[in-house]
């Protein structure tokens, strides 16, 4: 879970800017984002209760809760400079949820059409035999990485990463976007795991593997065909997450 940004009608850039803005404060101040989200809990259940003087938050909780309630009023800020002053939103509009998925907003013009053809990129990964160039530039036109879909050899005229068939590629582009995250790789038989650096709880647990989950559950009867699949199909798992209902 991280820090989202609910103002209605502001675009996916604006929503960026308004985070980027909150996620400056935080870090200039030092204080963790959900221990800031805690003080402000913590001062708004002392305000439900009309400020008991017997109950008022700790100095510390005082002080982390000032911390979100800037980082919200900069997030809105930058999310709505050059909006009309009665179209401005300027509090309650930072909270935590699941972030955009980087597909999105990596070309956010064609994502609707990209997004129903994730499922069916997911199926070709599982059921893939070997290294496929089609299926490479299928998977970066879904990410959003080109602008419309192509030919196998188009992919090779572009120079597009090898998705089904180069593991250290894949690692690559993996732990560049993926900045933190613990990668595990099994031989054989192929399987993939990104491990989520914070692995608070289930329910905060994003981990995702290719074939065997985690509790020893199978994605799919096969493992996938060799470990660039893995890792690719594993990426793909934990980027779906975010608007996929899980079938896996």
């Amino acid at each position: 879970m991280g820090l989202r940004l609910y103002i209605e009608g502001a675009t996916t850039e604006e929503l960026a800017a308004g985070i980027a803005a909150a996620e400056a404060v935080f870090e200039r101040s030092g204080v963790f984002y959900k221990d800031a989200m805690n003080g402000m809990l913590a001062v708004g259940l002392w305000k439900m209760k009309g400020f008991p003087k017997d109950d008022a938050p700790s100095e510390d909780m005082d002080g982390k809760a000032g911390v979100w309630y800037e980082a919200e009023r900069a997030a809105c800020d930058a999310c709505c400079a050059g909006w009309p002053q009665d179209k401005a939103v300027r509090d309650k509009a930072l909270g935590t949820g699941p972030g955009e998925p980087k597909a999105k907003t990596a070309n956010p013009s064609t994502w609707p059409e990209r997004q129903k053809l994730y499922p069916a990129i997911i199926e070709r990964l599982e059921a893939a035999t070997g290294p496929d160039r089609q299926l490479d530039i299928d998977i970066c036109y879904v990410m959003g990485w080109i602008k419309e879909p192509g030919t196998a050899q188009e992919a090779e005229e572009m120079g597009l990463p090898y998705l089904t068939g180069d593991l250290a590629g894949v690692a690559k582009l993996a732990q560049e976007s993926l900045k933190g995250w613990a990668i595990e790789i099994d031989q054989a038989p192929c399987d993939a795991r990104l491990i989520d650096p914070a692995r608070e709880g289930d329910d905060d647990d994003r981990s995702v593997a290719a074939w065997r989950h985690f509790d020893g559950q199978l994605y799919m009867e096969r493992p996938p065909a060799n470990t660039a699949i893995a890792l690719t199909l594993a990426a793909m798992r934990l980027q779906a997450d975010s608007f996929l209902d899980r079938s896996w």
